[in-house]
């Protein structure tokens, strides 16, 4: 990789507060393939760079990054997951959320194999479509190592 990260400058978050119903929804819960549609519309529609995808206190979508590629490949091949746009997972804090924490480790063993998706796709292991977390309720640098050393 020669060139420099690109920075999002914008985020989309999974179905925030909504004024209305989306046009593209048939109601008011957005599950299933209507997040995965909402995330590329975050990217293909409003230009987000990157997507938040919320992993906590919900059934995660362990195949995230195969149904965006597979179902919208044009776009992704134009705009490269992990290099153009971005999908950052929000991972539930397994210090302050107990019953969490194997949710916590689903979704970074989804990692690994998002990259393998995104390889087949792309052709390369050039960029890893899924590089960062979010670790929310974090008040310092101490809380991100008492996590990993519990862990790990």
């Amino acid at each position: 990789m020669s060139e420099q990260r690109l920075i999002p400058k914008t985020m989309s978050t999974q179905h925030p507060d909504n004024a209305s119903i989306p046009l593209w929804c048939d109601s008011d819960v957005i599950e299933g393939e209507k997040e995965v549609y909402e995330a590329y519309y975050a990217y293909s529609n409003l230009g987000c760079q990157e997507v938040m995808w919320d992993s906590e206190g919900k059934d995660i979508d362990p195949h995230v990054v195969r149904k965006l590629l597979t179902s919208y490949p044009d776009f992704f091949k134009e705009k490269i997951l992990g290099r153009d746009v971005f999908l950052t997972y929000r991972i539930p804090n397994p210090m302050l959320e107990k019953v969490e924490k194997k949710v916590f480790l689903e979704t970074l063993q989804a990692i690994p194999k998002h990259f393998d998706v995104a390889k087949q796709f792309y052709g390369n292991g050039e960029y890893a479509p899924v590089f960062e977390v979010i670790l929310p309720f974090t008040s310092s640098h101490r809380d991100v190592v008492k996590v990993f050393e519990d862990i790990f």
